[in-house]
């Protein structure tokens, strides 16, 4: 039985093979950045109640 045909090492090569994948993909995420690029507030909206309740 050679290496490669061997459960283990064909898991652990996929394994390898997958974080290298994810690993890649991560890295290109960070690179290119968010696809929406609809502005975001910088804050929420916000009410300021008076004393009897009331929005102003």
């Amino acid at each position: 039985m050679t290496a490669s045909a061997r459960p283990g090492v064909r898991i652990a090569a996929f394994a390898a093979g997958l974080a290298v994948v994810f690993g890649a993909m991560f890295g290109v995420g960070r690179a290119v950045g968010p696809w929406d690029t609809a502005p975001q507030p910088s804050h929420g909206t916000q009410m300021q109640h008076d004393q009897e309740g009331t929005h102003r």
